[in-house]
């Protein structure tokens, strides 16, 4: 929840510094035509950031849906690792294009830039010419609150993606032909678990290991888990409605103490809190590593088609640690962010031609175009008979191995996708066991079988509003304590810090970073848990899946 503050710059330093071309951003300040002869009423200025290999000119769904919705295209593009900067100062120099295509808007941005009304309300659009639009907003979990401002008033919306395997992303994974080589069972309990790793050291191996920049390829929170509830995030536990900080409890301090054990044991890699996924992948191809955690096992696994590897890798379900607790973290909690916004420049035309084409997208159909482009190359629509993940008739096959390389269809997930559950489903399934399985079938499997239902009843929601005087500080606040968290926890688990001699000090410390402000804001700003309920395994998910060899 960043607010940018940036000192406003005249046009022509805003386009020096941002590249601009002689076009400029907005469609409507006195340029009559563009290039290809159309007037200016039907010419939108959208800002994007393009993937590696797309050229937005010569895009396939570009030319798609210039001609499909009559209107023309003149392209704001910066890089990915420019957006956020890029867009504060567009907005600061008056020069900001008629939408933001792939934007990066906070709530606390969007609730600074409605205000000095530069981003305009979307709900009557909404309503009137994207009702596919107005029934996600309803319906998809989570999305009408992180989208609907203290004012009642929608200004944006988020690149929706329904995943159900990332909703729990934060998984272990263990070679099981090692658990079968030393005739051990998966573990299900910390002491089964401490087992297991005890045997691969006697073995030579490395037991578990990990790293510092794969996707969730840090350890502790999967096993802080089996001592108290850690969401790897904010660390935020919510019981009846009571928003409450995990790592100051003693719960979290008796996981602590378990972790270093298994460092100072020798089965938790030393190297965990400072080597490169690079090196844990090499290490994991030399078959020296037992377990590690990670999004998917691809993140330290080099799956080729002619290997069988991909067989070996499954995941450990939740441990139940000794007193019985056994959570899996959960990141379903809603969007959170603002890709899509329109500004004051967009006249009602350009408005009412936006939201048909927001329309269009927001449909499995609609999406799959608009992330691979036309039908025939990157994927063809589904057979008779097919079946997709959920063991219903499938809508379409997507060449996933062709997707590996950068591709000039469609946008690739560029701006404000709507990727719900019936579009994720509809996708064909392939066996999980198989080459072409790993990416979605054995995910989804291996999600069903030991990781949904494992999050508490209520979690803290993503998409809260901070007042804007309270933004400033709450922002702070939330950076200091992660930051502070994170180092601490680290420091426990190698010995740096002693767990009983320091544990009150690292206490105090966090109070004194205003940790009971930052949950009085927190507790003030969710109006409500978010409930996780609906989010469970289902055994006829699980048994289509099974059956497909």
């Amino acid at each position: 929840m960043k607010s940018l503050h940036v000192k406003k710059l005249s046009l022509s330093t805003a386009i020096a510094i941002l590249g601009i071309g002689v076009t400029g951003c907005s469609s409507n300040q006195g340029n009559t035509s563009n290039s290809s002869g159309s007037s200016a009423s039907n010419t939108i200025s959208f800002f994007a950031s393009p993937s590696e290999g797309m050229n937005l000119q010569t895009n396939w769904f570009t030319k798609y849906i210039q001609k499909k919705f009559n209107i023309q295209i003149n392209w704001v593009q910066v890089p990915s690792s420019d957006v956020a900067t890029k867009q504060s100062l567009l907005l600061s120099s008056g020069d900001y294009p008629d939408v933001f295509w792939s934007g990066s808007f906070s709530n606390s941005d969007v609730l600074k830039y409605s205000q000095e009304r530069i981003l305009v309300p979307l709900n009557s659009l909404i309503k009137q010419y994207a009702p596919n639009v107005w029934k996600g907003i309803q319906t998809f979990p989570g999305l009408k609150q992180d989208v609907t401002a203290p004012d009642g008033n929608i200004y944006g919306l988020p690149g929706v993606n329904y995943c159900f395997h990332c909703d729990w992303s934060n998984k272990l994974w263990i070679n099981t032909s090692l658990l079968q080589k030393y005739g051990l069972q998966m573990p299900t309990t910390t002491q089964e678990f401490t087992h297991v790793l005890q045997v691969f050291k006697q073995h030579g191996l490395t037991p578990l290991s990990g790293s510092t920049d794969g996707w969730n390829s840090d350890p502790t929170t999967f096993l802080m888990n089996a001592f108290i509830y850690d969401d790897g995030t904010d660390y935020f536990d919510v019981n009846n409605g009571k928003v409450s900080f995990a790592p100051v409890q003693p719960q979290w301090k008796q996981g602590l103490e378990y972790i270093h054990n298994l460092y100072a044991e020798g089965l938790l890699d030393h190297q965990v809190y400072s080597q490169q996924t690079s090196i844990l992948q090499r290490e994991v191809a030399a078959g020296k590593v037992g377990a590690a955690p990670g999004g998917d096992s691809a993140v330290f696994v080099n799956y080729t088609a002619t290997s069988n590897n991909y067989k070996q890798w499954l995941t450990v379900p939740p441990l139940k640690g000794p007193d019985g607790v056994q959570y899996a973290a959960f990141s379903g909690n809603g969007p959170s962010g603002i890709t899509f916004a329109i500004t004051n420049k967009a006249t009602k035309a350009q408005e009412i031609a936006l939201m048909k084409l927001l329309n269009f997208i927001w449909t499995p159909m609609g999406n799959q175009v608009f992330d691979f482009g036309p039908e025939g190359n990157l994927w063809t629509k589904a057979k008779k008979g097919q079946k997709g993940l959920n063991g219903k008739q499938a809508l379409f096959k997507t060449d996933w191995g062709k997707l590996t390389k950068p591709q000039n269809e469609g946008y690739s997930q560029m701006g404000p996708m709507y990727q719900n559950e019936v579009w994720r489903d509809g996708d064909v399934a392939a066996p999980p066991y198989s080459y072409t399985g790993i990416t979605q079938s054995l995910l989804q499997l291996e999600t069903e079988k030991n990781y949904a239902g494992h999050q508490p009843k209520e979690v803290y929601p993503n998409g809260v509003w901070i007042p804007s005087a309270e933004n400033q500080q709450y922002a702070l606040d939330q950076t200091n304590i992660d930051n502070y968290v994170k180092q601490w926890t680290s420091e426990f688990i190698v010995g740096s810090k002693s767990i009983d001699k320091d544990w009150n000090t690292y206490v105090q410390g966090l109070n004194n970073l205003d940790l009971a402000q930052y949950l009085k804001m927190s507790q003030d700003a969710m109006k409500k848990p978010f409930d996780t309920s609906s989010f469970q395994s289902d055994p006829q998910d699980i048994q289509f899946l099974e059956s497909l060899q």
